[in-house]
Formats: C-alpha cells, sequence, structure tokens
C-alpha cells in the first residue's frame, strides 16, 4: 500500500512533468553562428546557484542578435524554473491600444500555466503579477524594451519577486536601469569576420562558404555589413539565386537590394530620440565627426546654444555611437549610412536644400551653382 508521502511525491513528479512537456519552445534562426560564446555566459549568471533575484540587460544595437541570444537563452534554462514567460517586442506593442495589459496577461497566463481572466488597467495587471510571481522561482524575459515604464507595468519591483527568480532585458538602450537595479550587463558584440562570412553564406549559398566564384563578391558585401547578423541574413537572403549583376549592384545600392529594411530596423534607434537637439547631434556626428576627439567636438556642442553635452552620452547609452579608450568618436558603418540616407531623404535631388553636405564635391558644387545663379542676377 502507497504510503501518503509516497502518493504526494509521486504527484509532484507527474505535476513536474506536465510542467516541463508543456513548456513553450522558441522559434529560432535556423543558422546560429558566433552566437554559442555570447550564450555561454549568460547562461553561466543564470546557473549561478544564488537565491539572490538577478536582473540582467542585454543591450545592443539594432539587428545585432540580442533577440535571438535571448531566445536561444530561454529554451536552454526554462526548465529549471518554475514559472517562465517571454516577452516579445515590448515597444511594438505597448504602443497598440491596451499593449500594456496585454503584456501582463501574457506573463500571468505563462507563469500560472492558465488562462489570465480580464484586466481593466496597467494597476489591476500589476496586482495580478505580483500574486503569480511571489511564490515561483521564475525566468523572465522582456524583448526589445526602450522605457522604463514598459519595465515598471510588467515587473513591478524588485522585491515582489521569489527568491532565485532571474530577469532578462534585451534593449537598444544601455542606461535604461539605474546600475543599482542591474545584476549583469552584457552587450553584444558584432560578429568577426570568419564568424560574418559563415552566416552570409548559409543564407546565400545553403553552406558555411562561398560558392567558387563568388568568393570576392561575398568578401565586400560581408565587409559592408560590419559584423550585424541582420545584415548579413538579409543581403544573404536577396542575393540567394541572384546573377552576378546584382551582386555587383549590392555593392553600390546594398539599400535597394534588401528594400531598405536594415536602415528601417536601424533607424529605429534613432526615431526613440525624444528631443530633436539629440537627433540633430547624431545627424552631425554621422556627416562629420566619425574618427574625431571627443574633446573637440565637447567644445563645438558647448559653443552652439541649440545642443547639449549631456546629447552625446544619449547617444551612447543608445549604442549609437561609441568613444574608444583615446577619447575618439566612432559610429557602425551602417548606422552612418543610416544618418546620411536620412539627410539625403530631406532633398534627394537638390543638394543646396539639404541640411548637411558631407562631401567636398558636393559642397563645391553647391556653392558654384550659388555664385553662378548671383551673377546672372
Amino acid at each position: 500500500m502507497i504510503c501518503r508521502y509516497e502518493s504526494k511525491f509521486i504527484q509532484n513528479v507527474v505535476k513536474e512533468v506536465g510542467n516541463r512537456l508543456n513548456r513553450k519552445i522558441l522559434n529560432v534562426e535556423p543558422y546560429l553562428v558566433g552566437i554559442d560564446s555570447r550564450v555561454r555566459l549568460i547562461n553561466l549568471w543564470l546557473r549561478d546557484g544564488s537565491d539572490d533575484v538577478g536582473i540582467a540587460t542585454i543591450y545592443g544595437i539594432g539587428g545585432i542578435g540580442k533577440t535571438t541570444i535571448a531566445k536561444r537563452v530561454y529554451n536552454q534554462n526554462c526548465h529549471n524554473f518554475e514559472g517562465s514567460s517571454f516577452l516579445a517586442n515590448i515597444r511594438e506593442i505597448s504602443e497598440q491600444p491596451n499593449g500594456l495589459v496585454r503584456l501582463q496577461k501574457q506573463l500571468v497566463s505563462d507563469v500560472t500555466k492558465r488562462k489570465a481572466g480580464k484586466f481593466h488597467s496597467i494597476d489591476e495587471g500589476i496586482i495580478k503579477i505580483k500574486d503569480a510571481i511571489c511564490c515561483k522561482r521564475v525566468l523572465l524575459i522582456l524583448d526589445d524594451v526602450d522605457q522604463l515604464d514598459q519595465v515598471s507595468a510588467i515587473i513591478g519591483i524588485r522585491q515582489w519577486f521569489y527568491q532565485g527568480s532571474k530577469i532578462i532585458i534585451t534593449t537598444r538602450h544601455e542606461r535604461l536601469l539605474r546600475a543599482d537595479e542591474v545584476s549583469v550587463m552584457f552587450k553584444v558584440q558584432q560578429l568577426n569576420e570568419n564568424e560574418s562570412l559563415q552566416l552570409f553564406s548559409w543564407h546565400a549559398f545553403g553552406q558555411n562558404q562561398p560558392l567558387h566564384g563568388y568568393e570576392m563578391y561575398s568578401e565586400n558585401v560581408v565587409n559592408h555589413c560590419g559584423g550585424i547578423p541582420l545584415a548579413l541574413q538579409v543581403l544573404g537572403s536577396s542575393l540567394h539565386g541572384q546573377p552576378v549583376e546584382l551582386w555587383r549592384r549590392a555593392l553600390q545600392e546594398p539599400e535597394a537590394i534588401d528594400d531598405g529594411k536594415i536602415q528601417k530596423i536601424l533607424r529605429r534607434s534613432f526615431d526613440s530620440l525624444q528631443d530633436d537637439r539629440d537627433k540633430n547631434l547624431f545627424l552631425d556626428i554621422a556627416c562629420f565627426f566619425i574618427g574625431k576627439d571627443k574633446d573637440y567636438l565637447d567644445r563645438i556642442v558647448e559653443g552652439c546654444d541649440f545642443y547639449r553635452v549631456l546629447g552625446i552620452q544619449k547617444l551612447v547609452d543608445r549604442c549609437l555611437i561609441t568613444i574608444d579608450k583615446d577619447k575618439i568618436l566612432m559610429m557602425h558603418q551602417s548606422l552612418r549610412d543610416m544618418g546620411r540616407e536620412i539627410v539625403r531623404q530631406e532633398s534627394p535631388d537638390d543638394l543646396g536644400k539639404r541640411s548637411r553636405l558631407w562631401r567636398h564635391k558636393d559642397s563645391f558644387s553647391v556653392l558654384r551653382k550659388n555664385t553662378v545663379r548671383n551673377l546672372l542676377r
């Protein structure tokens, strides 16, 4: 005869097996190159055995692979927690009617494994979330967060979480949370040259290296992508099975080949800047100050009433620019191209109506035309 302790033990085993079988496995890109080392570091943090409630941010520019890394981490670790939830596309969903309430309902449903019921407000949702997470060790991933109020509406405060719970936030904003709120930060770096060529080749040729005769074209396209996985995937897929003529065009007009998909995604970071002065500062750096000393730019900014030195730090926080150890301003080539395209779109055909001219020949052309116009008056 089975004693009640054995019966309880069997029930717990059945419940745990059921929970594990019911967990969602997230779809991940079929060709994962250079991701294992990045995932491994996050897994070490997730499995550190600490009873503290840990919060991590995975940050970097758009298209760098933050979401793919987070999905991989979730799939490998969700079974180690009593409850788990992956909330995707938070920035986009929160902009929709009742978007934050929908995200709250998903979180409660995922963690409790039952229908969340009706929420009439964000405040009501926060209380429901508190009840759902207070007694379970949970893994929660918030994907593509760009505002602090999104975090507050979804996770409430750290003290509500049961000991050992882990929260991961993917964002383009390095300083989304205060330093004392974050346990660890993971910056996603660009793929190296070999990784980039492999990822591009998988999408362009269905193998991990270029086809014979396409080596030079592939290397040139890969160099243009600058190690951004999204750019490598999009251009690789766009050029798959295409004639050599289109490959040559891709080197001159990559945005024409991918229908501007890469720049549209990169532009989200630019559009998220709330102050027009910060946007103008980014465009000025993209056109004129890449490779210049930060102190040099500081002196110019301080002399212009319509700029703020604080704006430089905002651009760094959103991964739109970097400042190296020698205080040199740097910007990813794809971001530079995006910024210059924004300026070009101000007046595609008339150079004189653009806000900035960074090529000497363009400036000379505008000055020469204006001189001719003045002589004809």
